[in-house]
């Protein structure tokens, strides 16, 4: 039996060549993971077994890679194309291609199917420093081979998620419980799934959950009145999972990029800016002030508004902010965010990447003067630029988190958690949105398994990049020097980077071994 070892940071494809190391080489710190993909020969059932014969190494976790469909590939300008010559210098290869990108959890001792594998080592806070050693055996049909395993945990840590200095969202869709899994609304099998579902948000290091917003109440077609009973639920369970902050969902949106008007969600022909529109804001903010307080929740929460303001639109966001500040004070405004003309009116501003630097001097300003900046990735940025594309470099959904340490971003939102839009995503990962092709994976990084979420490379990736990042910004306090030059390597803006994942891993070596320098200073 034939096997190799690929590092995490690279695809993995149905037709990836078996010619590697037979030999896995793992760098961790402590409250962070490390990881490599195993891939064997022929496919089949294999049994997989992990000791460690250096006692007390950390806990191996074990997942079956399963190939997904990419149909088109990612755009030079905005969404997808078949027009491979087009984006062939940035793209892995041309569309339509499978890879390996979701992750079917398993148990060592189990018989699973082949070929492809996900090992992950995830060293506890507490783990004692120094090199583990350990074996992998490979069972098959008779046939059996070793894969050595060695782990080197530093003793750098990764502060818990939200206790750093590091935060993220994405957001969610609610509606995907039931349509993907056929759990009901409210019931028992839809509260463990919502579970799952939260559980897997916060392992991928997102520290904010975010909530639904208050459904209409109608009495003879007249709004009387917000059910919030479902944003309580997921609210109280995502505390109860450990979740360090709360975002209450949006209330308005415009009809149209240029709109200068914001309609509520419930009403899309009520213009917010008419006197009924304030009454209806009214309403549902003094509504939802209440479910705030009656929960304890003030000093968790944050607010969404409305989705991308603009320098249009700009008056509207803000008189959108004013009323909501008048139920809500205290609890800071959080929004993706086209233009910088919102002083006053958000207080975490989180522009599009390529918005940050369009306008990069302005919003620097804000973050000179204290403003709290995050960034954000969609279908936009475009082409090269750095996003969660399954048809960009694996590097990618990690190194955009690099970028995020050397702007000195305090947090990162993505839309798409579990966007799981059309009739096939495992086949046609590009999904559909308003006549075109959504960017393939775009909408979703977990996948609907039949017991709840899917990890994927690319959920791994992004944790990885989180953790990254922290330990990025410890060394920044003492060696701002060192975060530009390691920072350089890995992603020195949005279209410079490595796609080398063996490069990726090198500067994250070398990060662990200056903390460790410091670390023994200490």
């Amino acid at each position: 039996m034939n096997f190799c070892v690929y590092d995490d940071c690279t695809w993995l494809y149905p037709d990836s060549p078996l010619a590697g190391p037979q030999a896995a080489r793992l760098d961790a710190p402590r409250g962070g993971h490390a990881a490599f993909q195993l891939l064997v020969d022929k496919g089949g059932e294999c049994r997989l077994t992990f000791h460690w014969m250096t006692p007390g190494g950390p806990p191996v976790s074990l997942y079956r890679l399963v190939p997904v469909g990419v149909n088109e590939n990612t755009a030079p300008t905005l969404m997808t194309t078949t027009d491979y010559a087009a984006c062939r210098d940035y793209v892995t290869r041309a569309a339509p291609f499978e890879v390996y990108d979701a992750m079917a959890p398993c148990a060592f001792g189990e018989a699973v199917p082949g070929p492809a594998f996900y090992l992950c080592a995830e060293p506890a806070h507490r783990q004692v420093p120094g090199l583990y050693s350990g074996e992998l055996t490979i069972e098959r049909e008779g046939e059996r081979a070793v894969c050595p395993v060695e782990c080197r945990v530093y003793a750098a840590r990764v502060p818990a998620a939200g206790e750093g200095v590091f935060s993220m969202l994405n957001f969610f869709c609610y509606e995907n419980i039931a349509a993907q899994h056929g759990a009901a609304e409210g019931s028992r099998e839809w509260r463990r799934l919502m579970r799952r579902y939260i559980r897997a948000q916060l392992d991928m290091r997102c520290t904010h959950i975010l909530l639904p917003s208050g459904r209409p109440l109608t009495e003879d077609g007249r709004l009387v009145g917000f059910d919030f009973s479902l944003a309580e639920e997921v609210g109280r369970i995502a505390l109860e999972e450990g979740a360090p902050k709360l975002c209450g969902g949006h209330v308005a949106h415009w009809h149209e990029w240029t709109d200068p008007e914001y309609y509520p969600f419930w009403d899309q022909e009520l213009p917010l800016s008419g006197e009924e529109g304030y009454f209806q804001l009214r309403m549902y903010f003094s509504q939802w002030a209440r479910v705030i307080n009656k929960n304890g929740w003030h000093k968790r929460m944050t607010q969404a508004l409305a989705d991308e303001p603009q320098v249009h639109n700009a008056v509207g966001y803000r008189m959108l902010a004013a009323v909501c500040r008048k139920f809500l004070p205290g609890v800071p405004i959080l929004d993706a965010v086209e233009t910088t003309n919102l002083g006053g009116g958000v207080d975490v501003w989180v522009p599009k990447l390529d918005t940050w630097e369009k306008h990069e001097q302005a919003f620097r300003r804000l973050q000179a003067a204290g403003e709290e900046m995050w960034f954000y990735t969609c279908a936009f940025p475009a082409g090269r630029a750095v996003n969660r594309s399954m048809d960009l470099p694996l590097t990618v959904s990690r190194g955009l988190l690099w970028l995020a340490a050397r702007e000195q971003f305090s947090g990162y939102l993505h839309w798409g958690f579990n966007y799981y839009i059309g009739p096939d995503i495992w086949h046609s990962a590009c999904c559909p949105h308003k006549g075109a092709l959504l960017p393939a994976g775009d909408a979703h990084i977990v996948y609907p398994g039949p017991d709840g979420p899917w990890r994927s490379l690319r959920f791994e990736a992004q944790r990885g990049g989180a953790e990254d990042c922290e330990l990025l910004r410890i060394l920044q306090q003492t060696d701002p020097g060192a975060v530009k030059a390691l920072t350089k390597e890995v992603c020195a803006s949005s279209t410079a980077y490595t796609a080398d994942g063996g490069a990726l891993l090198a500067a994250r070596r070398r990060l662990l071994e200056k903390l460790e320098v410091e670390t023994a200073a200490c």
